[in-house]
């Protein structure tokens, strides 16, 4: 049996996370033995543990962490790994260097834009020791994979994409009941709901702006938001609504475990974001028979064919938003899109299809 090391360096809830564990959970009915090193205990580690998986902890803090690298390759040795495989920027830079250091084949994935901010320090020798260590470099999105390929030294007969994939037997056992009772709103309220933790890059202030504009149009339609909340960004949208003319109807829930049974009691899903590398939150409402709205944000334009499978508009556009919203009252128009939506999602954004991707990437590499 061959055996994989997996690595992230993230604890808490989030779309690369939540990747993480549904490939855990495929592979676990496969012929790989999986070693997970996570940073500390947290959502992952739970959800780690659900799979039937005990994780190694170890802190990976700091740019260039020495001792994180020892740890990891004397772990390598025990576990007799065949392979590594890493996920966003931090664990692709030391999966790299232990495939250097220990001639292993490594993968490193890479989930979207914040990966590949410029303000990240040592960026471009980050890049390089990835280029160098890496056999293979996943991108989410063809987005994406256009975005390294041009921005960074990541060698491109590397870059290879590999969409995340969902499961849509999720979306069919989950309840779709209660959510309008828990937020006190009558049967006939619509639900706009957005999937993400707060931050910069989900655009959730125009969210904000697009919820105050519907509020003088149709006082029926509410905002719910479903993420982890940091504390300032927060502030600011609560700031920020404190001073509209109107105020919006706008019900933040934080984090939840309910996720699929929101997303089936949503009459839209809205991803405001002004940056996306692959949201698979759309792909999850696309599943969920459920209409969207999302702006052309980079990832949305490649998972979404306008007017076909969803609607997109621009970012940083509260009033389109808005516009859109309203073009999905008609019952004919909303029901061809979700029958569309669901029909591609399956065939381009299952977790099967994802599964055996990864699978033919770690034989080809493993059989070297």
């Amino acid at each position: 049996m061959k055996t994989i090391l997996h690595l992230i360096d993230t604890t808490g809830p989030g779309g690369a996370e939540t990747v993480f564990i549904s490939l855990l959970n495929e592979l676990e009915v496969t012929e790989f033995r999986n070693v997970v090193v996570l940073r500390g205990e947290g959502w992952v580690a739970d959800q780690v543990r659900g799979a039937g998986i005990e994780p190694h902890f170890v802190d990976s803090k700091g740019s260039f962490n020495l001792s994180y690298i020892r740890a990891l390759r004397r772990l390598l040795i025990e576990q007799d790994v065949d392979l590594i495989h890493a996920h966003l920027l931090g664990s692709n830079v030391y999966g790299a260097l232990l495939a250097l250091i220990s001639r292993k084949p490594m993968i490193a994935t890479f989930h979207g834009a914040v990966d590949v901010a410029s303000k990240e320090r040592f960026l471009r020798a980050k890049f390089s020791i990835i280029g160098w260590g890496a056999s293979a470099i996943v991108c989410v999105s063809k987005g994406l994979q256009e975005q390294l390929s041009q921005r960074s030294p990541l060698p491109s007969g590397k870059l290879s994409l590999i969409y995340n994939g969902v499961d849509p037997e999720r979306f069919c056992e989950a309840p779709a009941t209660g959510l309008r009772k828990e937020l006190g709103l009558p049967p006939e309220a619509t639900l706009v709901v957005s999937i993400g933790n707060i931050r910069p890059a989900k655009g959730y202030e125009y969210l904000v702006d697009a919820a105050v504009e519907m509020a003088a149009l149709d006082p029926q339609k509410h905002f719910v938001v479903v993420g982890h909340q940091r504390a300032s960004l927060f502030n600011e949208l609560n700031e920020r609504i404190s001073r509209a003319s109107k105020t919006p109807n706008i019900h933040w829930l934080g984090f939840r475990q309910d996720v699929e049974s929101i997303l089936r009691q949503a009459d839209v899903f809205l991803l405001p974001s002004v940056s996306e590398g692959f949201s698979i939150s759309t792909v999850e409402a696309m599943m969920c028979e459920v209409p969207i709205v999302a702006t052309r944000s980079g990832g949305p334009e490649e998972i979404l064919l306008d007017g076909e499978t969803g609607l997109l508009v621009p970012i940083r556009e509260p009033k389109a938003i808005v516009k859109a919203i309203e073009r999905l009252e008609d019952p004919h128009f909303r029901a061809g899109l979700t029958r569309n939506a669901r029909k591609d999602a399956l065939e381009r954004f299952s977790l099967e299809s994802m599964l055996s991707a990864y699978r033919a990437l770690y034989q080809r590499f493993m059989k070297r």
